[in-house]
């Protein structure tokens, strides 16, 4: 059980996070003092240990690393303009490296990106999703989550695993239950609400979706997803007819439930 105030993120699937929309909910958060994290499942993608086929990918250019890019693009600012641009333009075309995507690169690619967390919360919590099961598939033996953490190099004071798909927060005399249930149902959030007698919010269904259980005392969430679905490839590879997926995450602040999404008008909510 989680008290105070966090930020909700669900299904970030890094390395295929939505870098932009997680940065500006991170000014949100960091705007408003909250120190506290709870990544509701699918913090990882785990596409190495995928059982989806393998997709098209584009001829490699060797291309150029973060680092050596940043260098060149900071000896074109000290030329005069005509040599700048043109630089400039040999870097695009240049373009960046990109890395394999075996099961070492992914992960490095992951840890990188997890520091960001770790030096912005004081606490985190993360909840076990379907993602982080590829794991427990791949090698085929039972493991603690803490496991998880070690894989990750990060430090167990700090982080916690929810190993049961969910976590429990309570705020100011209000609980949520942050959930990643088995099911994605476009109802799920509503029949878990009533079930528990408590507000849910939930993640999996990468759904955006505010309502409230039958009785209308409890909130009942699917609060989006905060990956970039464009890059995974069973999304770029099949046409669907499903329900529209929507960038999503909330806060809950003294209590209180605030849903970000892409429409968020982030200037103006970082200063409320």
């Amino acid at each position: 059980m989680v008290e105070g105030d966090a930020l909700i993120l669900p299904d970030c699937e890094i390395p295929f996070h939505h870098a932009e929309f997680i940065n500006r909910v991170l000014e949100v958060a960091q705007a408003w003092n909250i120190k506290q994290m709870i990544a509701a499942g699918d913090l990882l993608h785990f596409d190495s240990l995928s059982g989806w086929e393998p997709s098209w990918t584009k001829q490699p250019n060797g291309g150029l690393s973060d680092k050596d890019e940043e260098k060149l693009m900071d000896i074109a600012r000290t030329l005069p303009k005509k040599h700048q641009a043109a630089l400039m333009e040999a870097i695009v075309d240049i373009g960046s490296h990109e890395a394999g995507v075996g099961f070492n690169e992914e992960m490095n690619y992951a840890r990188k990106t997890l520091v960001a967390f770790n030096d912005l919360f004081d606490s985190c919590v993360w909840v076990i999703g379907n993602h982080e099961g590829r794991l427990l598939r791949a090698i085929n033996s039972p493991v603690t989550p803490s496991e998880l953490l070690n894989l990750m190099r990060l430090d167990e004071g700090k982080w916690t695993i929810a190993p049961y798909y969910y976590c429990v927060l309570k705020s100011n005399g209000e609980t949520y239950r942050i959930e990643h249930p088995k099911t994605a149902a476009k109802y799920a959030a509503e029949k878990l609400a009533s079930k528990y007698q408590c507000h849910v919010l939930m993640g999996h269904s990468h759904l955006l979706r505010q309502d409230y259980d039958i009785s209308g005392k409890f909130h009942a969430c699917h609060i989006g997803h905060c990956v970039c679905e464009e890059r995974l490839p069973y999304a770029a590879q099949r046409s669907t007819t499903r329900d529209a997926h929507l960038l999503g995450a909330a806060i809950v602040r003294d209590g209180y439930l605030w849903i970000l999404d892409e429409k968020t008008d982030w200037e103006r909510v970082k200063k409320l």
